[in-house]
C-alpha cells in the first residue's frame, strides 16, 4: 500500500467525525437505521475500563458507513440501550458547532476562490476531480485546500458504497438518544479543524496533492476495502498493520497524520474519558478505532492512568 493512500484511509478512520456529508456546510447527516439483520459478530474493538467504582465500554468506530455494519453486537447494542451517557469525539447533531468552524477555518473570506489561492496546475487538477465526482463548483469554490482534500476524499467513499450518512458515530448518537441518553462531546469542532488552520498554504496545497494522487490511484477500491474490512471483522492485526505502514512513512502527509491526527489527540481523549468514568456508571465511548491502536493509543494511556483496561475483542 503506497504511503499517500494509507493516509487517505488512516484520515477517515481517525478524523473524520465533522463530514458526516461531502458538502460538510449546511447540515449533518442523520444516521439512517437499517433493518434488523441476524445476530451480528463484533465489528471494530471494544475495551472495557474501570476505576474500581465504575466501568464503560471503549469502542473503536470509523467515520464512514455500510448497511451491512449494523446492528451491531449485542452486547454492545445492549450496552447501549442502558448507558445514561455516551461520548464521542463530536456530536454529530451539533451542527450550529460544525458550520461555525467550517467558516472560520475551512472557508476563505469572501469573494476568494481556491482557483485563484493555489498553483494553476493544482487547480485545474483540483477542478477535474470535482467534475469527475460531480461536486457542484459553485458550493466549494470557497474551500481552503485541506477542507478540498477531504470533501473530496469523502465523495470518493461515497462512491465507493461507503456512506457518510451511516457513518457508526451518528448511529450510536442516534441509538442512545432514542432512549434519553445523553450525547457529550470529548472535543469540538473548533479543535479539530482548528488542526488543519495550522499548516500554513504550501502544507495545504502539499495536502491536497497527495489527496489527488491518492484518488487516481487505481487500485483505491481494494485498499479501501481492506482497511474498512478490517473493522467490519474487528481484526486488530489488520489495525496494527495499518498504524506500522503509517509509522514507516516518514512524507509530509504521515507525518502529519501520525502527529497531528493520531498522537496530538490521544491524551486529550484518554484524558475525557477518564473524566466521564468518574462521574457516570456504564457509559459508553466511542474513538476513531485507530485511536485504539499502539503504546500511545488511548487504551495503553488509560492503562497508564492507573485505570483497569481490557480489550473484549
Amino acid at each position: 500500500m503506497t504511503g499517500v493512500t494509507q493516509r487517505l484511509i488512516i484520515v477517515i478512520l481517525t478524523w473524520l467525525s465533522c463530514f458526516y456529508l461531502p458538502a460538510a456546510l449546511a447540515q449533518a447527516a442523520s444516521a439512517a437505521t437499517p433493518a434488523a439483520a441476524p445476530v451480528a459478530p463484533p465489528r471494530g474493538a471494544l475495551y472495557q475500563v474501570s476505576d474500581g467504582r465504575h466501568t464503560l465500554l471503549l469502542f473503536g468506530t470509523i467515520h464512514v458507513g455500510a448497511a451491512d455494519f449494523y446492528p451491531l453486537e449485542p452486547g454492545l447494542t445492549q450496552a447501549l440501550a442502558e448507558a445514561p451517557v455516551l461520548a464521542l469525539e463530536l456530536d454529530p447533531g451539533n451542527v450550529g458547532a460544525l458550520q461555525t468552524a467550517v467558516r472560520r477555518h475551512g472557508l476563505y473570506p469572501d469573494g476568494q476562490r481556491f482557483q485563484d489561492q493555489i498553483d494553476p496546475t493544482l487547480a485545474k487538477r483540483t477542478l477535474a476531480a470535482l467534475q469527475r465526482y460531480q461536486m457542484p463548483l459553485a458550493s466549494i469554490q470557497a474551500m481552503r485546500p485541506w477542507m478540498l482534500a477531504m470533501a473530496l476524499t469523502v465523495q470518493a467513499y461515497e462512491q465507493h458504497g461507503y456512506r457518510s450518512a451511516l457513518a457508526v458515530d451518528s448511529y450510536l448518537a442516534d441509538t442512545v438518544r432514542r432512549h434519553g441518553a445523553r450525547v457529550v462531546e470529548l472535543e469540538s469542532a473548533e479543535r479539530q479543524m482548528g488542526i488543519f488552520s495550522r499548516l500554513d498554504a504550501a502544507q495545504q496545497a502539499l495536502f491536497l496533492k497527495d489527496s489527488l494522487d491518492e484518488l487516481d490511484d487505481d487500485d483505491l477500491t481494494r485498499k479501501l476495502d481492506r482497511l474498512v474490512d478490517a473493522w467490519r471483522h474487528a481484526d486488530s492485526a489488520g489495525f496494527a498493520t495499518a498504524l506500522k505502514e503509517l509509522q514507516d512513512d516518514d512524507s509530509f502527509s504521515n507525518r502529519f497524520t501520525r502527529e497531528a491526527l493520531l498522537e496530538q489527540r490521544n491524551p486529550g481523549l484518554a484524558d475525557g474519558i477518564a473524566s466521564l468514568l468518574k462521574g457516570s456508571d456504564k457509559a459508553v465511548a466511542a474513538v476513531g478505532i485507530l485511536h485504539l491502536v499502539g503504546p500511545e493509543g488511548v487504551p495503553a494511556q488509560l492503562a497508564r492512568k492507573g485505570l483497569k483496561v481490557r480489550q473484549l475483542y
